[in-house]
């Protein structure tokens, strides 16, 4: 691989980006500006009832370890793993792009502000109905730290480390909606959002230091595990529901559609974002300094013979 395909990348990043923007902004007009996309965010709300309390309970309590010291160990942590890994610039980026998709989720709940705008909109909790949730801040914590610890791992298991990272942004998009403390368009937002923050952050960390790696063998197949354990969490959310009174037969589908959108988007973006790093990496901040030969005087030389 050369320095052109490293450009590639970064090409791409950008454009990962330009699309999650895409789906930010869009996701905001269907399902908080519309009256139809409104009402069925409202309708999948709701149709979390059909989960059982303890569901609800391990959620809440995930939910629960995010604090601002919970934040500056995640960052630490990122700085730490950059630090062992000889790349503590690349370290610096991943938390600066952490900290800016974090910080950006609570700047965006005032400029895409929620209002009510279907008669359902009353049936919600009060906290929802005053307060601007779009994009979530929690779905956002996870999703982007699934992603920075990506970023400052090594490029030869970022395919394999993106399950795992999916598995996290989809525990904590999905979280937000079981819990009730957000609808799901809050959740999809903040998919949305962190993918834009980091991307970005990426595509800068390409231009500035990044080097082609080796790829690993078999990529393919981690894309695969990613979508098998999407498939599998989708299907464990439904029969979940399935369980639902039969008295709410409308209100479950919304939920079951975009529950499990929210979770094929939490791997879909990761898998995409290990993909595309599978062989780029960050060189070391200080390359080994190559010692000269020590240049003999003539009667040295003469002394050899």
């Amino acid at each position: 691989m050369t320095d052109r395909h490293v450009r590639t990348i970064e090409r791409r990043l950008l454009l990962g980006a330009l699309s999650c923007a895409v789906l930010l902004i869009g996701g905001y007009f269907v399902f908080v500006s519309l009256p139809g996309g409104h009402q069925f965010d409202d309708d999948a709300y709701f149709g979390r009832k059909a989960l059982s309390r303890n569901v609800v309970k391990l959620d809440s309590d995930i939910l629960g370890l995010v604090s601002t010291r919970a934040l500056l160990i995640a960052a630490t942590v990122l700085i730490v793993i950059a630090t062992v890994r000889r790349c503590a610039l690349a370290g610096v980026i991943a938390v600066a792009g952490f900290g800016c998709a974090v910080v950006g989720a609570e700047f965006l709940k005032d400029v895409l502000p929620w209002r009510r705008l279907v008669p359902d909109d009353a049936l919600l909790s009060e906290g929802l109905r005053f307060n601007n949730s779009y994009p979530s801040g929690h779905a956002t914590i996870g999703t982007s730290l699934a992603l920075s610890l990506l970023f400052v791992s090594s490029s030869r298991w970022r395919p394999w480390l993106a399950v795992a990272a999916g598995c996290l942004s989809a525990t904590f998009a999905t979280a937000v909606l079981f819990t009730g403390w957000h609808r799901p368009s809050d959740a999809l937002g903040a998919l949305a959002w962190s993918g834009l923050c980091m991307t970005v952050a990426t595509a800068f960390a390409v231009r500035l230091r990044g080097r082609p790696r080796p790829a690993i063998a078999h990529p393919g197949r981690a894309v695969l595990a990613s979508a098998g354990m999407a498939i599998l969490l989708a299907a464990a959310t439904w029969v979940i529901a399935a369980r639902a009174a039969p008295q709410y037969p409308y209100v479950d589908l919304p939920f079951l559609v975009l529950s499990e959108l929210i979770i094929a988007g939490a791997f879909s973006l990761t898998a995409w974002y290990g993909w595309q790093l599978r062989a780029v990496d960050w060189p070391a901040d200080r390359a080994p300094i190559a010692v000269k030969p020590k240049m003999r005087t003539s009667a040295e030389r003469s002394q050899h013979g």
